[in-house]
């Protein structure tokens, strides 16, 4: 399985490179940072600097429970796994493509569900956290089955359905944990989702919600790409997606129909291959 996923993920990528030698895709252009408060102030002004600042600290400080976080395999949180090591990794090479390109709006999903996308935002989304000068906001975008909340343990959280119809304020319904890790989590499932994402009220108020945080990357937990079209729908209004297949369960017409519906869409970061039998090699990491 793994090799098919391998030759799978060769031949996408050859294709991608063919297309993108003989012209640029259409409507896949990174769309220009919108300008923070603190890139328009006056030199030496702290005014807006002190804005952005404020709207972190309006947020409600969330109280993660470290055991909690292990059970749900959060293992970037404190590091006392090995096994996040791939994802400070993964981490380090996602902040290079971003900078490079200019980008900050980044999809996670996956071909089905049950690969593990969710799991991979949030570990992704606190190894970022780990970065003291690089801010990060984590939304569940997975409206139909909505899991952030519960694998971070706050069975609490208000329906993120709320807050995209503006019935309550970004301030009282995101979360931070410290001041560089901002989350939007989802308590309650929507039923007409894929209506509720192509809403313009709703691209409209998560463009307010960034441009007030100005994050150095927001991360989009989405639903799985051949399940539904909410993803599909989505994308349009980010600047990269991330695939997340499953070793032993996506198989490569998987991902080459997942490729086929990004094209011309989205710009393609390529497969984080999840669940390999692998695993981390303790000993390469035994140096220190």
């Amino acid at each position: 399985m793994v090799e098919r996923l391998k030759h799978a993920i060769e031949k996408a990528r050859a294709l991608r490179e063919a297309q993108a030698a003989e012209q640029p895709a259409a409507g896949v252009a990174a769309a220009p940072r919108p300008s923070s408060p603190a890139a328009s102030a006056p030199a030496g002004s702290s005014a807006a600097v002190s804005e952005t600042d404020a709207f972190w600290s309006s947020l409600r400080e969330l109280e993660l429970r470290p055991e909690r976080l292990h059970r749900s395999r959060i293992v970037t949180h404190d590091k006392s796994d090995l096994a996040h090591i791939p994802f400070d990794l993964l981490r380090t090479r996602l902040m290079k493509v971003l900078r490079d390109n200019g980008w900050r709006r980044v999809a996670i999903t996956s071909p089905t569900k049950g690969c593990g996308k969710t799991l991979v935002a949030a570990n992704l989304a606190f190894s970022l956290a780990r970065q003291p000068d690089y801010r990060t906001l984590l939304i569940d975008m997975d409206l139909k089955a909505p899991e952030m909340a519960r694998i971070l343990g706050q069975k609490e959280a208000s329906p993120l359905a709320w807050l995209l119809s503006g019935r309550t304020q970004p301030e009282a319904a995101l979360m931070r944990v410290g001041m560089n890790l901002a989350l939007g989590l989802n308590g309650e499932r929507v039923r007409d989702s894929t209506e509720m994402i192509q809403d313009e009220k709703t691209v409209s108020l998560l463009a307010s919600i960034t441009e007030r945080l100005d994050p150095d990357v927001v991360i989009y937990d989405l639903p799985p790409l051949l399940v539904s079209d909410d993803a599909i729908a989505f994308v349009q209004h980010v600047d990269c997606v991330l695939l997340v297949a499953a070793a032993g369960q996506t198989t490569a017409k998987d991902i080459e129909s997942c490729e086929r519906m990004f094209a011309g869409q989205v710009n393609f970061l390529g497969v984080l291959l999840n669940k390999a039998e692998d695993g981390v090699n303790r000993k390469a990491y035994e140096y220190a």
